[in-house]
């Protein structure tokens, strides 16, 4: 599943071939290698294989019988498995292991021990494969992969792709992010009709897999797509609120339609609404502009008495001091909402309004800034990030990074990447800049996560399989969490019992 590609300049392969033509003129008895260093291998394979550097690893475990661990020490190097006495040479030492258990082992070199974990992934899980270029600013890679099959996990890789730890869900997961406190939280997609399931909800659970609290919008149904913790300890959460006998004829509806409203809400831990916004007070239905035609067309497949528009499409809530910064798919833009008057302070792509902002520095795209953009971000020192996705612009998506400039109404373009293995992205997505300025992108739709350097260069390229994807990838920056605290977590869930 692992198969690093390292980079190799051309002056390292000048040195390498001159080292290389020294060797071969001396005798052989001086070019000889030395002892091959500790190697472990295992039965399923390992993945990735052993390399000391690396400290978790993953294996296929089988169900009925030991996985095996194979060991074969350098002189003066010993390795004790599972918590047996350290031994040397060559030998086999079995463990045995259910789905989602661990095991690990000691290696002693030059006086030196260094600890590696193996854990057992069940048959179930979705595949990937992963490619480190260099070294990474993000410790811990969050997400929740959509599928055809294999739909149930909540997932946290390391900077080597390699699962960590995981939890499996009663019901597919989706959009996971790790808050302050140390909890995750994910949506539980219960099914009905998307983004208006009056049963979704969001869970809250320690690492443990111990629920800590459920949220829910009070009144009506609670979307996927957001769920942001506030320092004052509250949540804002996204859904919908239905709104009957709109005239939609000038689109091509009919005179009496039913829409679905944007809705945004602050409630407390314990699920009291303290403030709410809704768009029906602030867009115009001509905001959804490009977006008409499709919209229309996919109500027409369905009987007229059951037929509804989703006007905007709420994707990201994002809060930015004593506003919010609000992405929709369907209006094609970004908008800054003042929290106190609920008016529109900036507008950035979409139709134009009083509000819209400049673009500056940004002519490839024209007028067309976004296309069914998401994850509308905004960073310490006041830019704002966005995964456009570049839906319906003939392009390929990227991750763009603005300076607003509120007195010029300015947003001029700082920075922007894409990859060449995303080609297009119809939906999904997320773009997180990191403070050591890597970008780490899930590229919408796609089976592709990322971390690149500012300048868009790879550092590690994590694919899943099998149609998979995942709607954001929640970077966790190094130090913020502890591998310890996840490992520890694994094993209380999944405990082996006293005697193992």
């Amino acid at each position: 599943m692992i198969s690093p590609a390292p980079t190799i300049s051309p002056a390292r392969v000048g040195a390498f071939l001159a080292v290389a033509a020294a060797a071969l003129a001396q005798p052989a008895a001086v070019a000889g290698a030395g002892p091959a260093p500790t190697s472990v291998t295992a039965t399923p394979s390992l993945s990735p294989k052993f390399d000391p550097a690396i400290s978790d690893y993953v294996s296929h475990c089988p169900a009925k019988k030991p996985l095996r661990l194979s060991v074969s020490t350098a002189p003066g190097d010993t390795v004790a498995v599972d918590g047996k006495k350290a031994r040397a040479g060559r030998f086999s030492a079995p463990v045995r292991l259910k789905a989602n258990q661990g095991t690990r082992f000691v290696l002693r070199t030059h006086g030196r021990s260094s600890t590696f974990y193996v854990r057992c992934i069940p048959a179930d899980f979705f595949a990937w494969k992963a490619t480190r270029y260099g070294p990474t600013q993000a410790q811990w890679y969050l997400m929740t992969p959509i599928g055809p099959a294999s739909s149930r996990y909540v997932a946290i890789s390391d900077s080597n792709g390699v699962p960590v730890w995981w939890t499996r869900t009663p019901h597919p997961p989706f959009n996971a992010s790790a808050l302050r406190d140390g909890t995750l939280a994910w949506c539980r997609y219960l099914g009905g009709r998307f983004a208006v399931a009056p049963i979704e909800r969001y869970e809250i659970h320690r690492l443990d897999g111990r629920l800590v609290r459920t949220l829910r919008l009070v009144g009506t149904p609670t979307d996927l797509h957001e769920l942001q913790q506030l320092p004052n300890g509250n949540f804002l959460l996204g859904g919908y609120k239905a709104r009957t006998g709109v005239d939609l004829r000038a689109y091509g509806g009919a005179a009496d339609s039913k829409v679905y409203d944007a809705y945004v809400q602050e409630i407390t831990p314990s699920g009291r609404k303290v403030w709410d916004w809704d768009s029906k007070d602030h867009i115009g239905l001509s905001e959804t502009a490009d977006w008409w035609p499709a919209l229309i067309q996919e109500q027409r497949q369905s009987p007229a008495r059951s037929r509804y528009y989703d006007l905007v499409h709420i994707n990201s809530i994002e809060p930015d001091g004593d506003s919010l910064i609000l992405s929709f798919r369907y209006l094609d833009a970004i908008y800054k909402i003042n929290r106190s008057t609920g008016a529109v302070e900036w507008k950035i792509g979409g139709t134009h309004r009083p509000e819209s902002l400049n673009i500056v520095g940004d002519p490839t795209y024209g007028g067309a800034t976004f296309g069914g953009q998401h994850d509308a971000r905004v960073l310490p020192d006041g830019t704002v990030t966005v995964f456009d996705n570049g839906t319906a612009r003939e392009r390929p998506p990227r991750a763009v990074r603005y300076r607003v400039d509120e007195t010029a109404r300015t947003a001029t373009l700082l920075e922007q990447i894409t990859d060449p293995e995303a080609n297009r992205s119809g939906y999904a997505g997320s773009a997180r800049k990191l403070p050591g300025g890597n970008w780490v992108v899930s590229w919408g739709g796609t089976t592709l996560v990322t971390e690149a350097s500012p300048s868009g260069q790879p550092l590690l390229r994590l694919s899943l399989l099998r149609s998979h994807y995942s709607y954001r990838a929640f970077p966790i920056p190094f130090g913020r969490l502890s591998a310890g605290a996840l490992r520890k977590a694994m094993d209380k869930m999944n405990p082996r019992g006293r005697h193992h």
